[in-house]
């Protein structure tokens, strides 16, 4: 902020209670500390810093299909004094990127009128019925859940993880994109600013310079060496400047404040632009070099932000393609477990039996003609394909438009020189004419014709020169790099090619 603090402005109305209208002496606003005030404290940028958050925490939702899980089901009933049943099942699991999933369960179930299913250890009474016991309640059970069919080699949830973590380069070339574009627009807007303050400064060399012949002629006619028709052309030619000199002021005016737009403080609120603040020339962008196009259009057909976009929605598309080809396996889950082995609910270890305690189970289930599957199959292949031509396409546009940037910005160097030299030239014609006129060697009629060449020569050099400057920031726009490449002045580490 060591520059800001001249710049800025008005926050809700005025700062120090400064009125707008009061004139300060003027002061350069540069376009870096416009940019970095952008950087800093921009709504949009903001806006599109969160998205690396966003993208983190839709990874993390994902990841957290993995997470260990603790179970607790618990139920009582008792009835006039009497345990109808006691029934506590916990189970500690954890899944596994490879799909074998670990279980600890422990059981506790007792009651007079327990379920003969619910039975831990099983008894008779004195008329030979089979009862729970009333001791050996406890059990504990040690196993895994195994896919043999579906979901072995890649599951939904591993599907989820894999789609994350595209989403996270989407997200990642989102936030450069919207990051460039919102700095494309204050640096044309700058310029914008910058070539209404130059056409306001040239009308008003204009209407000075009118005002004085104006005055001129007065005296002149006054001493009779100058006609009424001339002191009426002289005050037409003040009025035509004074005309064009308000509009120059308008122009500035809407330019400044559409550049105000892009001003915001570190509490958000909006920021305005003094009076007295002008724009300078500093160009933060070299004209590119012919060496440096093959590197840019290769930098921009695999890392622009649209071709990363493009490379982590087909990254999300390959992932759903192979779950969705592992969903037309058939559904088979074997589930083992020991039970009180190795350890017991009193914590003795033992050695674990395959043949002996232990629960097993199989599920099986399979879609006999499996249109969810096949059709699921084909949609996922035809967004591929589409997804395919749509790089094609956009990796065809970015490398015209990378080319075309980079001719329009040389072209406009060329002919800048050209411009400055016909303004120069004209400068010199007006001058000559303005001795002329003082000599009584010329009128006043063709002098404004060479004053209106002049302004002509001169708005179209600032014209060039402000495209020039845009279109070398167009250039780097179109390649796609972070933050336009600026980064190492801003304090960025971002990959340029």
């Amino acid at each position: 902020m060591k520059r800001f603090a001249f710049i800025v402005l008005f926050i809700s109305g005025s700062i120090f209670g400064q009125d707008s209208t009061t004139v300060i002496d003027t002061t350069y606003l540069s376009l870096e500390d416009v940019i970095k005030m952008t950087l800093s404290y921009h709504p949009v940028v903001k806006q599109a810093n969160l998205l690396d958050e966003t993208a983190a925490a839709v990874l993390r939702e994902a990841r957290g299909n993995l997470d260990p899980k603790l179970e607790a089901d618990y139920s009582l009933k008792e009835f006039k004094e009497k345990e109808y049943y006691n029934l506590l099942n916990t189970s500690f699991k954890i899944p596994t990127w490879i799909g074998i999933d670990p279980k600890v369960e422990f059981t506790r179930n007792s009651g007079e009128f327990l379920n003969p299913q619910n039975f831990i250890k099983s008894t008779t009474d004195d008329f030979g019925n089979v009862v729970s016991a009333t001791s050996d309640v406890e059990q504990v059970t040690v196993g895994v859940s195994v896919p043999l069919g579906k979901g072995l080699f890649f599951d939904e949830r591993r599907n989820a993880i894999r789609k994350a973590e595209a989403f996270s380069q989407i997200a990642e070339a989102e936030q450069i994109k919207e990051v460039n574009k919102i700095l494309f627009t204050v640096i044309k807007d700058y310029w914008n600013w910058y070539l209404a303050s130059k056409k306001q400064a040239l009308m008003r060399q204009a209407i000075v310079l009118a005002q004085n012949l104006f005055d001129r002629t007065l005296i002149d006619y006054e001493f009779g060496e100058a006609a009424v028709v001339d002191t009426l052309q002289a005050k037409i030619n003040f009025q035509k400047r004074t005309v064009d000199y308000r509009k120059a002021t308008l122009e500035f005016e809407l330019a400044k404040l559409n550049l105000s737009k892009h001003l915001w403080s570190e509490n958000l609120a909006t920021l305005e632009l003094l009076p007295g603040v002008l724009p300078d020339s500093t160009s933060l962008f070299a004209t590119p070099k012919d060496e440096e196009v093959k590197e840019s259009i290769e930098f921009a057909l695999t890392s622009n932000p649209e071709i990363s976009k493009l490379e982590g929605k087909r990254n999300q598309l390959n992932a759903d393609m192979r779950w969705a080809r592992e969903s037309i396996k058939p559904q088979i889950d074997l589930s083992y477990s020991f039970i009180d082995a190795p350890i017991n609910p009193e914590l003795e270890s033992s050695t674990p039996s395959f043949g002996d305690n232990y629960k097993m189970g199989l599920d099986f289930s399979f879609p006999i003609l499996l249109r969810k599957e096949r059709g699921k199959i084909q949609q996922t292949q035809l967004k591929l394909r589409s997804n395919e031509f749509q790089m094609a396409q956009s990796q065809v546009v970015l490398k015209n438009e990378v080319l075309g940037a980079y001719a329009q910005s040389v072209a406009l160097q060329d002919l800048l020189d050209q411009y400055l030299g016909v303004s120069n030239n004209y400068q010199r014609l007006l001058a000559a004419e303005i001795i002329n006129l003082q000599n009584g060697e010329t009128d006043l009629f063709k002098l404004n014709i060479q004053q209106d060449k002049y302004i002509e020569a001169q708005t179209e050099y600032y014209e060039a020169f402000t495209k020039w400057e845009k279109s070398k920031a167009e250039f780097y726009h179109v390649v796609g790099l972070p933050v336009l490449g600026l980064g190492n002045m801003f304090g960025f580490v971002t990959n340029t090619p």
